[in-house]
């Protein structure tokens, strides 16, 4: 991989590949999983539209979600309510999901599991990105991403990105009565240079 110890040419801009795995993530965050969750939330109304005895405990069992949450779920979907069973109607009927609501549920797994694996590639690009360019801060690139510097810090140690490397501009210098006086630096930046004083200790 070819990596660079100067900043990018007229500031940081994302390459392709890292603006394709971004695009593929937020597609399957924004639209793919919605509209499969969608779709499910709506079987499953019509699932107890055409079983009224269906109760949302029994219905619970089959998805991954609680009684009451599948309560909340079907507010505003004009769920009937649920009627009992009757001695006289006979042994219940064991109920099994229908091969309709199987293939929504399918269908949203399938979503659920592709935005984890495009999540996963994009913070890949992310740490290919921070290795190629050594000196691009987390800070810039986050600029470009839907996640705070300190997120991106936290994917960058995942992927054993080497830390970054403080820049001249970091350096502060102290001025008395308009006259330089003093510059301080950053402690990781100091401890790296040449014949750093280890007994020097961070404040």
């Amino acid at each position: 991989m070819a990596t660079t110890d100067s900043p990018p040419t007229g500031g940081y801009q994302p390459s392709d590949q890292l603006r394709d795995c971004l695009a593929a993530w937020k597609k399957a965050l924004e639209e793919t999983e919605p509209k499969a969750r969608e779709a499910l939330e709506e079987g499953i109304a019509q699932e107890l539209r055409d079983d009224r005895q269906l109760t949302l405990n029994v219905l619970a069992q089959h998805l991954p979600w609680t009684a009451e949450m599948l309560r909340l779920l079907m507010a505003g979907r004009d769920v009937p309510p649920r009627e009992r069973h009757r001695q006289t109607e006979g042994e219940p009927v064991v109920y099994k999901l229908s091969e309709r609501l199987r293939d929504l549920l399918a269908d949203w797994n399938l979503a659920v599991s592709d935005e984890k694996k495009a999540r996963a590639s994009l913070e890949q690009c992310i740490a290919d990105e921070l290795k190629a360019h050594r000196v691009l801060t987390n800070a810039e690139i986050a600029e470009h991403l839907p996640w705070s510097q300190e997120q991106v810090r936290v994917i960058a140690r995942a992927h054993d990105v080497p830390r970054r490397r403080k820049r001249g501009s970091d350096h502060k210098l102290i001025e008395e009565n308009g006259v330089p006086k003093a510059v301080t630096v950053p402690y990781d930046w100091y401890v790296q240079q040449p014949g750093a004083d280890p007994g020097i200790a961070r404040r």
